[in-house]
């Protein structure tokens, strides 16, 4: 939690009227979404997310399946070992037509600030072998993307607006199919910042297009891919010193501005 001081207008406070006000519980802290794929049930489409698509032809078929999954730090060493067996997400339709990008949104919340962190696996694909999360998604004509080409061997960033892609900003990288990858990514603000197996790969991004939204899966053309686990962490944007004390007493001046702490306990 966080203790916030309200500062006033130094005339006022130099009578007396600096006002501190304990309100920890009153601003939220940073919350933890883990969506666990093990707790839904094979051979149907998760619970909680609504299936769209971007450009032409048909949505996506996401279905949870069962793989074998293994983290990058324990991949060397289950080499040739049995690897244990879970549930994961799985995109399995094959729609060939070169501007569709299947979507599946989480429909749980909207995020602000936030980091997440998913796995994925390019499996097959003839014009394409990809995965992507998109975020701060306002539809399905408008959001950010980062995605992964095994076809390609490409990590890159971009946005839709209006169905439109831009240009896409990141490296060639080797890529394989067939294997787990972990990505992340991180907005604060206008800030983004995308990871691929714990390489920052594309510069820091500032971009104001869109300030929050939902988050999604994502795929291209007849790319078959699997999803993991995917964990978010996110941080509620802060009241202002208006918002947090909307009912003072007429007497009691006016906010002008508001500091927050983090409370001795959350340490």
């Amino acid at each position: 939690g966080f203790f916030p001081i309200i500062h006033y207008d130094p005339v006022m406070r130099s009578r007396g009227f600096l006002l501190y006000i304990l309100l920890s519980a009153s601003i939220a802290s940073a919350t933890e979404l883990l969506i666990n794929f093990d707790n839904f049930l094979a051979g149907s489409a998760p619970t909680g997310f609504v299936s769209n698509v971007t450009g032409s032809g048909r949505p996506g078929a996401w279905k949870i399946i069962d793989d074998q999954v293994t983290t990058i730090a324990l991949a060397p060493v289950l080499a040739g070992a049995k690897v244990p067996t879970r549930h994961v997400l799985a995109q399995l339709d094959q729609d060939p037509s070169e501007e569709h990008f299947p979507l599946l949104i989480y429909n749980g919340e909207t995020f602000t600030d936030f980091t997440l962190t998913t796995r994925f696996k390019c499996v097959r694909g003839t014009v394409e072998k990809m995965a992507g999360i998109a975020f701060r998604i306002q539809d399905e004509r408008n959001y950010y993307v980062v995605r992964a080409s095994a076809g390609g061997n490409t990590f890159r960033f971009y946005k839709f607006v209006n169905g439109e892609r831009s240009t896409p900003i990141g490296p060639e990288i080797d890529i394989p199919a067939g294997t787990w990858h972990e990505l992340s990514l991180s907005c604060k603000g206008d800030q983004i910042r995308c990871s691929l197996n714990g390489r920052e790969l594309i510069p820091a991004l500032t971009d104001t297009s869109f300030a929050s939204g939902r988050v999604g899966f994502w795929t291209k053309s007849d790319a078959v891919t699997y999803f993991s686990d995917l964990r978010i962490h996110s941080t509620p944007p802060l009241p202002s010193a208006q918002d947090l004390v909307p009912s003072l007493p007429p007497n009691f001046p006016r906010p002008t501005a508001l500091t927050t702490y983090p409370h001795p306990r959350a340490h």
